[in-house]
């Protein structure tokens, strides 16, 4: 049973822009953790990430992102992002800064599972990397 799940920055964005197909599954699992099946973490990193894009591609403005990050880090544990994480991230044997960083990041929280569109960024995880339907598809064989 999965304790805590990490979302990736694309599965935030998915949420909270209600971006196409990808909705539904990150809209899933987002429900799965309000209702306690597993706790939801998300790096602070994620949320700059997530401001910029919902602004530039989704139009949204300001306060409509704020009000939205508002609500979301109600449902989920915010994950750090400092020197250490950023040490990690730099001798790690990932191919991509930015993913390693979420990587360590969410480590370092006890995540038992990262959830992501783009699983093969994170060849180097020692920890399940699960695309979201596919994190689905798992959880309801359980």
């Amino acid at each position: 049973m999965m304790k805590k799940v990490f979302l990736d920055t694309n599965i935030l964005i998915d949420y909270l822009a209600r971006r196409g197909q990808f909705f539904e599954p990150a809209a899933q699992i987002v429900q799965l953790g309000q209702q306690h099946e597993f706790g939801l973490l998300v790096s602070a990193m994620s949320f700059a990430t997530a401001s910029f894009i919902l602004e530039a591609h989704h139009k949204l403005s300001n306060e409509t992102i704020v009000r939205k990050f508002a609500e979301f880090v109600t449902m989920c544990n915010v994950t750090p992002v400092d020197s250490l994480i950023v040490d990690e991230a730099i001798v790690s044997r990932f191919s991509d800064f930015e993913d390693a960083m979420q990587y360590y990041s969410a480590i370092r929280e006890g995540a038992d599972a990262i959830i992501t569109r783009n699983s093969s960024d994170f060849n180097a995880a020692e920890i399940e990397v699960y695309e979201p339907q596919q994190f689905l598809d798992m959880l309801a064989k359980e």
